[in-house]
């Protein structure tokens, strides 16, 4: 395959500024970290359901925990870009909120894990705005989807094999779980203390556009944003709609898996931690080339589309249960390409919509926005499955896929038609 242009610039390795390249470097590190933290993350549910015998309201609290946690991170990301010091808040709030999840070593309490893991995921916070911010200051415009994209293949690879790891270590001895906390917090705050690295010097460049400074100049400006940039108005409600055909199968899965299915920690490891990630790995420097090329409107909405696919598959796997296990692998691997482009489109997206200043503010609204569908969607999910059953929780979130594959579609070529370029 070739791999340079006529030019002779390689498509996906483009030679980097000094600066860029150092801030490359450090960012890896941080992938390499928040990967394996994140590798223990996907084995939460199971952890929970099927070795600490959670209860169905403490499953679904749980899928809730990362997004709700998130409520206030439009205030929060405002008042960073309003004040910079982005390495410090890493720093503090990063290592500050992540290491406690440590203390499950001595508990098998599921209710004082939830709280735990609040607190861990409210780093979040800071951390994933702060990250755009960083990003768009630390690398060219024309390197950064492409860097990003390198970056989660980084994180991904790494979270893969632990995830793997740590479901054959469930299934030898359930008490190692103890151990696999103590690594989720560990280099959880690792990741923190590189961001804070890539960070550091930073300062803030608030425009005249910005939100400025006063709590209620601050919410005034926020409704302004709704009001006047109709194009990120409209991307932040069908983005609303994806969501929640994600995040109402969450508490459904893990039970599907285990009364359904009866899977043991390695074969749900190797569903959700290594084939649902290895789209993230293989595709996401070549989708965030995509990205580059097609607007967000376009490229969120054809990956929504094929996410329809991820639940309909489970439901053929509820239908069919001799097979379903296959179906239930299948799902996943749909759920990996789909998800690879979603990661993109949902990290990098609200960057392509907001003003010089503003990156923090406008992926804080964006992350509050996930919060406020978190408050409901895992809760509708859980009352789908209570009532009617398996099929019609996943049914219902294909639909939901499908309304805002559609919708952005739609609106992509109503811009197009209308000749807005960008």
């Amino acid at each position: 395959m070739q791999i340079r242009s006529a030019s002779g610039e390689r498509r996906f390795f483009r030679s980097l500024g000094g600066d860029e390249r150092k801030s490359f470097r450090i960012h890896l590190l941080s992938a390499v970290f928040g990967g394996i933290s994140m590798g223990v993350v996907i084995n939460h549910e199971y952890i929970a359901v099927n070795g600490l015998n959670a209860s169905h309201w403490q499953i679904t609290a749980l899928t809730m925990l990362w997004p709700v946690s998130n409520l206030l991170a439009v205030l929060i990301n405002h008042w960073l870009d309003s004040r910079g010091r982005y390495d410090r808040a890493v720093l503090v709030f990063g290592v500050l909120s992540r290491l406690p999840v440590a203390l499950m070593f001595f508990s098998s309490n599921v209710n004082l894990m939830l709280l735990l893991l609040l607190l861990f995921f409210a780093s979040n916070s800071i951390i994933l705005p702060a990250q755009n911010s960083i990003m768009k200051k630390r690398y060219s415009q024309s390197n950064r989807a492409r860097l990003f994209g390198w970056w989660t293949s980084a994180f991904t690879l790494f979270s893969l094999p632990v995830a793997m790891l740590a479901g054959a270590l469930l299934d030898m001895d359930f008490q190692y779980y103890r151990i696999l906390f103590v690594a989720e917090a560990i280099f959880g705050a690792g990741e923190a203390v590189f961001l804070s690295m890539m960070a550091r010097g930073m300062e803030s460049t608030v425009a005249e556009k910005s939100t400025g400074r006063g709590v209620a100049h601050f919410f005034k400006s926020l409704w302004n944003i709704f009001r006047n940039d109709k194009d990120f108005a409209w991307f932040e409600i069908y983005f609303f709609i994806y969501g929640i055909a994600f995040l109402m199968i969450l508490p459904v899965i893990p039970f599907f898996a285990t009364e359904k299915l009866g899977l043991d920690y390695e074969q749900y490891a190797m569903a959700k931690g290594v084939i649902g990630q290895l789209g993230i790995l293989l595709l996401s420097p070549f989708l965030g080339v995509r990205l580059e090329k097609l607007h967000p409107f376009r490229f969120t909405g054809i990956v929504c589309l094929l996410l329809v696919f991820y639940p309909l598959s489970m439901a053929f796997g509820n239908w069919m249960p001799d097979i379903g296990i296959t179906f239930f692998y299948i799902a996943f691997a749909i759920f990996a390409v789909g998800m690879a482009g979603v990661r993109i489109s949902w990290n990098i997206s609200s960057m392509h919509f907001a003003p010089a200043g503003q990156e923090a503010t406008y992926q804080g609204l964006h992350i509050t926005m996930t919060a406020l569908r978190a408050s409901f969607a895992p809760i509708l999910g859980s009352v789908l499955l209570h009532f009617w059953g398996y099929s019609e929780a996943f049914l219902t979130s294909s639909g939901f896929f499908a309304l805002a594959g559609i919708l952005f579609l739609r609106r992509y070529r109503k811009r197009k038609a209308e000749g807005i370029a960008a």
